[in-house]
């Protein structure tokens, strides 16, 4: 019995490897292509994210917003949900941060209300949390209830939502926008003011124990509800089959709803994470950094399992911020320019290589419980 187990297993371990080996393959041969040497791209990688401490505290500010929109995406996903409109969701998180920033601070006095309530930094970054979890939930309550109600498709709502959050950022920072300084060009807001500031670790100006904090919060918040709550069951049954669990009792709509919500809640965290940064400190006119979009890659490579998301995430911010010093390394020690895409390229075809890599464990060596009952019987009597 425990043999049968463990060759069970097998090629379910197997898979993710092989799949990681041909994905390594494969860069290594688009970097011999673009006339690049693979070593040297691994130390340029490893130069800009781990080498010093001050390189791992950058690392994990831009890790951590990461972390939190793939926590939420692993509901969806678990729930059959193809929450394609986290990219839009986490936009308007960072304009909902921003909005609560003008509304209780001081910010650009003289332009627009401003509701100084004596509130101090900890009120006021409290709001902005608020604001932003609220922004990004109602824009994930939009796609849900255009799929419940309307029927349409998470992911046409989705993209559709996405393209409208972001051209109403665009709106508010450029061309004269409500939220763009007066006489300014840039298509940005002016710098936040102090009291709307994350604080710093005293060594690493980047990154904020607030952040720390949350984060740990989101991913214990996920594991009890994948792991413990009755909510969690409800939504993997919902992902295995819809039909069968509304049959079975369970408020689908309502989960669909909810689980777009508290995803869209945390895409609106990671927003405000984005524009309270420390170095940041100001909405521009791509906030998000195209992170709801590798939020799902993440998720997707991490089998929506919320254990593994933590560790994949931290893999992807690994190649996103090591393909910054890949891209200056080569320029300026080699006189080789690399395409800025290149990088989403090499996560890609990760993502793609483990995908196809269980595609075929699925095909060729599917699970015992996935196997087709045989009766015994039935054969004999044919």
């Amino acid at each position: 019995m425990f043999l049968n187990a463990v060759i069970d297993m097998l090629p379910a371990i197997l898979a993710p490897v092989f799949g990681i080996v041909a994905a390594l393959g494969i860069i290594i041969l688009i970097l011999e292509w673009q006339g690049a040497d693979p070593q040297v791209a691994w130390d340029y990688v490893y130069e800009g994210t781990l080498k010093t401490a001050a390189n791992r505290a950058d690392l994990m500010a831009f890790w951590m917003p990461l972390a939190i929109t793939a926590f939420g995406l692993v509901l969806t996903f678990t729930a059959g949900l193809w929450n394609i409109g986290v990219e839009g969701q986490l936009v308007m998180g960072a304009i909902g941060g921003t909005w609560a920033v003008r509304l209780f601070t001081e910010y650009e006095a003289g332009k627009g209300p401003a509701l100084d309530l004596g509130l101090g930094r900890d009120g006021v970054l409290i709001l902005c949390f608020v604001f932003a979890a609220a922004a990004g939930a109602l824009w994930a309550v939009v796609a849900a209830v255009l799929k419940t109600r309307g029927g349409v498709n998470e992911i046409f709502g989705g993209v559709a939502l996405n393209f409208i959050a972001q051209t109403f950022n665009m709106y508010l920072i450029s061309n004269g926008g409500p939220w763009q300084p007066v006489g300014s060009r840039a298509t940005e807001t002016a710098r936040f003011p102090e009291i709307a500031r994350l604080p710093t670790h005293a060594e690493f100006r980047r990154l904020s124990p607030t952040t720390i904090y949350i984060t740990i919060g989101a991913f214990v918040l996920i594991l009890l509800i994948m792991y413990v709550s009755r909510w969690g069951l409800q939504l993997r049954a919902m992902g295995k089959n819809q039909r069968s669990a509304f049959l079975l009792g369970v408020h689908t709509e309502r989960n669909i709803i909810l689980s777009m919500a508290l995803c869209g809640s945390l895409a609106g965290l990671a927003g405000a994470f984005r524009v309270l940064a420390p170095d940041v400190t100001k909405l521009t006119a791509t906030p998000s950094g195209g992170m709801g979009f590798l939020a799902i890659l993440v998720v997707l490579l991490a089998s929506t399992s919320a254990i593994l998301t933590p560790f994949v995430s931290f893999v992807f911010a690994v190649l996103s911020k090591g393909g910054q010093r890949l891209e200056s390394g080569y320029q300026w020690d080699y006189g080789l320019t690399l395409d800025r895409s290149l990088v989403r390229v090499l996560q890609s075809t990760v993502v793609l290589m483990v995908v196809l890599a269980f595609g075929v464990r699925n095909r060729y060596f599917p699970p015992r419980s996935t196997l087709p009952v045989v009766d015994e019987d039935e054969v004999a009597r044919t």
